[in-house]
């Protein structure tokens, strides 16, 4: 009774070892059957995050084509390197992944996963490329343009610093945040990069400039920006204005230019307000839209005080907490006095008029 037991776990053990090894057979034929396969087709699918597709499915199979010298279709699996074709389409710049794989009726199914642009960009020597979400910088394509967002003065290193990394991820902020608005969508036509770091957006309607300063808190600066519009637009108009800055906290800065035509500034106030019609007739209202209300209310009493040396009208949009019940300042305009004219003036006066001449005595022909 004692040996019982050691015999069972043999026995065990041996069953174990013959299942193992028949798995193993099966495994080891039903690959070398596979192997012999032929593939019977490829189907290709191309996989992006928007409607726009940028990768052919014509470049796809070259691509195949080109690195299994020659065609799959009725070759052996055993002769197709699937790893060697995935790296090989990855290397593609507009393709970000790519997976290979037979299916049950022998049919390579290639799914291709492109990358998304979302600004197009001219760096400071003149050339100009995409970038996508990830910061990665994609070639031009020469069957397709796509209408993406401006960007201008991106440096022209082929080695990309830290402050350049640091400006792709504003450029990616700036542009995410003006692509989610109908308004800004379409306002905003061209993003510049000064070289300072900072950025200055250029409006599709109207001939100021937008001073964004850096691309912290974007959403609050063009929040302010379009309280101003509000405000500001119904009773000036934009085209006194050169430039419009947000860049300070809670307000905006609109610079004033030259004398400029009336009716040029009718019709620009005119565009913009059918530019914010139309977004507020596509928008549906959401939580954004309510957020705008207490920004609104803030500036109901709006400041506005200009000082002739530098033409500078600043518009608080939220009032000062540190005072309360602030009072608007009143500009003061002084009246000009004429001055009394001087005793010397007043007898230039008296013999510069003309004197009556009466006639010599003696001199009558009567």
């Amino acid at each position: 009774m004692r040996f019982k037991r050691p015999i069972y776990r043999y026995l065990f053990f041996a069953a174990w070892i013959v299942v193992l090894g028949g798995i193993t057979t099966l495994v080891i034929a039903a690959n070398g059957k596979s192997q012999a396969q032929t593939c019977k087709g490829v189907e290709v699918s191309i996989n992006g995050d928007g409607d726009k597709i940028y990768v052919e499915k014509d470049d796809v199979l070259n691509d195949i084509k080109k690195t299994a010298k020659g065609s799959v279709v009725n070759k052996q699996f055993g002769a197709i390197n699937l790893g060697e074709l995935e790296r090989s389409l990855e290397k593609n710049p507009w393709i970000r992944d790519a997976e290979l794989y037979f299916d049950t009726k022998d049919v390579l199914h290639v799914s291709v996963f492109e990358r998304e642009p979302i600004a197009r960009v001219f760096n400071t020597a003149g050339n100009t490329f995409y970038i996508d979400s990830a910061g990665y910088q994609l070639p031009l394509l020469e069957t397709y343009s796509a209408k993406l967002p401006v960007v201008t003065g991106f440096t022209a290193a082929k080695k990309l610093t830290g402050r350049d990394s640091i400006t792709l991820k504003s450029i990616k902020n700036i542009v995410r945040v003006v692509s989610e608005d109908a308004f800004w969508n379409a306002q905003v036509g061209q993003i510049d990069i000064t070289p300072e770091g900072k950025f200055e957006l250029v409006p599709v309607i109207g001939s100021h400039i937008i001073k964004l300063g850096y691309a912290d808190n974007v959403e609050q600066k063009l929040q302010n920006l379009m309280v101003f519009y509000k405000q500001v637009l119904p009773k000036a108009g934009l085209a006194k204005y050169s430039a419009l800055d947000v860049q300070f906290d809670g307000q905006v800065v609109a610079v004033k230019k030259g004398p400029t035509n009336k009716v040029d500034s009718i019709q620009l106030q005119k565009n913009i307000e059918e530019l914010m019609k139309k977004k507020e007739a596509e928008q549906e209202p959401d939580d954004n839209t309510e957020a705008v209300a207490p920004i609104a209310a803030s500036v109901k009493d709006t400041v506005v005080s200009e000082t002739p040396k530098s033409m500078v009208a600043t518009v608080k949009t939220k009032p000062d907490q540190s005072k309360p019940n602030p009072t608007p300042k009143r500009t003061t305009v002084q009246k000009s006095n004429p001055t009394k004219p001087t005793t010397q003036q007043k007898r230039s006066n008296v013999q510069s008029k003309p004197k009556a001449v009466m006639p010599k005595k003696g001199n009558n022909e009567y």
